[in-house]
């Protein structure tokens, strides 16, 4: 219901292969429903209950340094709400014998637009792709008509999420960028900066990265605000009422909140083969140890949790 979106093509067919699971299948499920479940329950819903929503409940009564902070909470709040729940999905089929592809690839590593939308709920990304842009034309009828399509496309998948204007802004600002990002890349290529290495090269990544974050971070506010009258509220406070003073205060008045977003923003950024090596360290446990492993981890997630009951984000649309 809410995702991955696993196309026929590739699911039917295993509904009739034969069962099997082998100890990378366990080793795989367990780390997906494992940091899913972190993801989930940790990270999303305390940064969730404990700070971002208070903010955008009410920005005018908040400074904006704190608006400006529970931006980026919600910006992680958001991707490890859908990511969460889809590795747990995953994780969860490839304990059934069912192998769904990543839906979420650290979508904030992003230098631009574009990659991002390949990083981010990459099922939607395609579906969007292949039901939405490719029968408006895609980019088979010159560059304007691709502008359009791109354009069209992200703003009904805005309309997607709800009859709201502040979606359809959502979707029509992420349609603009994305025509904008392709100009770049023909103006750098007619220039030759794309062919440039070392030092310049990663200057460029590393601007890029920041650029595509902090662009995605001003979408996330129109939405998750429910009206306008919020979002610019929230966009005042942060140009008009900064008082960037108080950050050391912030800090310590919720340490909780600021630890679990920096730990989310570092394990965010690290290098993949970390990942992949925890993976193969689960995958080689004995049964029993793979049983200890998820009893801990649920137990430590019992004392940790959020007393109330937090619903995937998704389910609202």
């Amino acid at each position: 219901m809410m995702g991955p979106i696993v196309r026929a093509a590739d699911f039917i067919p295993q509904i009739y292969k034969p069962y099997h699971v082998d100890a990378e299948d366990l080793g795989k499920g367990m780390y997906l429903i494992l940091a899913g479940l972190f993801k989930k329950v940790v990270l999303s819903d305390l940064i969730n209950s404990n700070f971002v929503r208070y903010i955008f409940d009410d920005p005018s009564r908040y400074t904006g340094v704190e608006c400006l902070l529970a931006v980026y909470g919600y910006a992680l709040v958001i991707y490890c709400d859908f990511s969460g729940y889809s590795d747990m999905a995953i994780g969860i089929a490839r304990w059934t014998g069912f192998k769904i592809p990543q839906n979420f690839d650290t979508p904030y590593k992003s230098a631009s637009i574009t990659e991002f939308w390949r990083r981010w709920h990459i099922s939607l990304s395609s579906w969007l792709r292949d039901y939405l842009y490719i029968p408006l034309g895609g980019n088979r009828k010159g560059k304007a008509r691709q502008y359009l399509n791109q354009f069209l496309t992200m703003l009904i998948g805005g309309f997607w999420h709800g009859a709201n204007w502040t979606f359809m802004v959502w979707g029509g600002l992420h349609g603009i960028m994305l025509g904008l990002d392709k100009t770049r890349v023909n103006f750098m290529k007619a220039r030759g900066w794309d062919k440039w290495t070392g030092a310049k090269r990663r200057a460029l990544k590393i601007a890029g990265v920041l650029f595509t974050f902090h662009f995605v971070c001003f979408c996330w506010i129109f939405f998750h605000a429910p009206n306008f009258d919020v979002a610019a509220t929230l966009l005042h406070q942060i140009a008009y009422d900064f008082r960037p003073d108080l950050f050391v205060q912030l800090l310590k008045n919720y340490p909780m909140v600021f630890s679990l977003m920096a730990l989310g923003f570092v394990l965010h950024f690290m290098p993949n083969f970390t990942w992949e090596k925890m993976e193969m360290r689960l995958a080689r446990l004995p049964l029993w140890g793979s049983i200890a492993v998820m009893v801990l981890f649920i137990w430590v997630l019992s004392q940790v949790k959020s007393s109330e009951v937090m619903l995937p984000i998704y389910l609202q649309f």
